[in-house]
């Protein structure tokens, strides 16, 4: 009969696996362009990934143990071929779903966008005039 401390290894590379494709996935959702309007705020941000990272590192734990049980004599080397399957999946689903060409595309994209966003212009004190605009200002790309 297999108890808790045998299954530690399956476990906590289940859980870490679960972990780090979580990270993957909560990056596309912050990182897209076009994300929700509840993903704006830090606070959300910071809310979401502190119980990712603790699902990491319970895993990493529990799999670190379970790892020092087997090669101490403890445990059943066919957790081995858990820890081996849960990173095979875990890499493939991470090809498949191209998380890291998505990220830089996304990058790419806010960059570009950031350059003539609204947002990054400048405020006006109250009573100031704005810049002025269009041919006489001068701009680049105007006719004159």
């Amino acid at each position: 009969m297999m108890t808790l401390d045998d299954s530690l290894l399956e476990l906590g590379s289940c859980i870490a696996g679960t972990g780090i494709l979580m990270t993957g996935l909560l990056a596309l959702l912050f990182r897209h362009p076009d994300a929700p309007r509840w993903t704006r705020p830090e606070i959300v941000a910071m809310l979401l990934c502190a119980p990712v990272t603790a699902t990491i590192g319970f895993g990493l734990g529990y799999t670190t143990y379970g790892l020092y049980q087997l090669a101490h004599g403890g445990g059943d080397p066919r957790g081995l071929l858990v820890l081996a399957a849960v990173l095979t999946v875990l890499a493939l689903v991470w090809r498949g779903l191209r998380i890291r060409q998505r990220l830089k595309d996304y990058a790419a994209t806010s960059n570009s966008a950031a350059s003539g966003s609204p947002a990054t212009e400048s405020t006006l004190a109250i009573g100031e005039e704005p810049p002025a605009r269009g041919p006489a200002a001068g701009l680049p790309g105007t006719l004159a």
